[in-house]
């Protein structure tokens, strides 16, 4: 996996990573564990809330993770989902939030519901 856990519990991530088998995003198939010279293809954790927290010693939950691509982690930034849905990477890639996997969708829809 990644260099940092962000203190994930190994269990927790062992389900994420079975969960999240290919990135959560492009859908492309990932390399496990994280690869430096690979980064790109590389598995990496992608906090889907921005507003934290980050860590799981703070509060961070599973639904507020998934497992992406290096290179979908590092096109979005700290770009929220939808802002960064309407960006060329997305666009070209034909990422959106009806192409995105389940986890994804689960988010969205809760924060649609928080609004």
């Amino acid at each position: 996996m990644a260099k940092k856990n962000f203190g994930i519990p190994d269990k927790v991530l062992a389900e994420l990573i079975a969960r999240d088998t290919a990135c959560v995003y492009c859908h492309k198939i990932m390399i496990y564990p994280y690869v430096a010279k690979n980064s790109k293809n590389s598995a990496t954790i992608e906090h889907l809330n921005f507003d934290g927290p980050f860590h799981w010693s703070d509060g961070l939950q599973t639904e507020d993770i998934v497992i992406c691509c290096g290179s979908c982690n590092s096109s979005r930034g700290a770009k929220t989902l939808p802002d960064w849905f309407r960006a060329q990477y997305c666009i070209e890639r034909n990422i959106n939030e009806t192409s995105v996997a389940e986890p994804v969708k689960s988010y969205l829809q809760r924060q649609k519901k928080k609004k």
